[in-house]
């Protein structure tokens, strides 16, 4: 666990973090506070399990934080992994401020991501219900921000940039 811990002061712009302990779920990080959106069953610790399913165990994202209008709109998520679980530790989250977006909006944001998905614009205005006009309108908005010739270029660019916004739950109706 030292190592890990260790491991997580390598970013030194994180402001919360926690280790994710199998089966127990998340447990405070020493030296970093905890966060609302790292609790035990919410939808961003319900999209790290998935992302894993899917990706590489170390990922990086934006998450929107809507719950504090004062902060910045998105966090930076960061989930380290470890090869496999190490007396029921398997890895680690930190939030960290999300950076440079490249003047992008919230829905820019949104947008691009599904463009990493490798979504078309008919299927990124199903996913956000809106047209597709609308979706090709801020696709033009991305590219001229991004300075980039082609979606394609725009992917990439962002992917490496850290600005992948991952498509987010539905929110329940109760």
């Amino acid at each position: 666990m030292a190592s890990i811990v260790a491991a997580s002061r390598l970013m030194r712009e994180a402001y919360a973090g926690i280790l994710l302990l199998d089966p127990d779920g998340p447990h405070p990080l020493p030296g970093l506070p905890g966060d609302p959106l790292l609790v035990r069953g919410s939808p961003l610790l319900s999209m790290i399990g998935s992302l894993l399913e899917m990706v590489e165990p170390h990922t990086a994202f934006l998450w929107p934080r809507p719950d504090e209008p004062s902060r910045d709109e998105h966090v930076r998520v960061t989930h380290l992994a470890l090869a496999g679980p190490v007396g029921g530790l398997s890895g680690l989250v930190l939030l960290s401020p999300a950076g440079h977006h490249h003047g992008l909006t919230a829905r820019e944001l949104e947008v691009l991501g599904a463009i990493i998905d490798g979504c078309t614009n008919a299927q990124i205005a199903d996913r956000l219900t809106v047209a597709s006009r609308t979706v090709a309108t801020h696709i033009e908005h991305i590219l001229a921000k991004l300075g980039s010739p082609s979606r394609t270029h725009a992917a990439v660019l962002a992917q490496r940039e850290g600005l992948y916004v991952p498509p987010l739950p539905a929110p329940s109706l109760r």
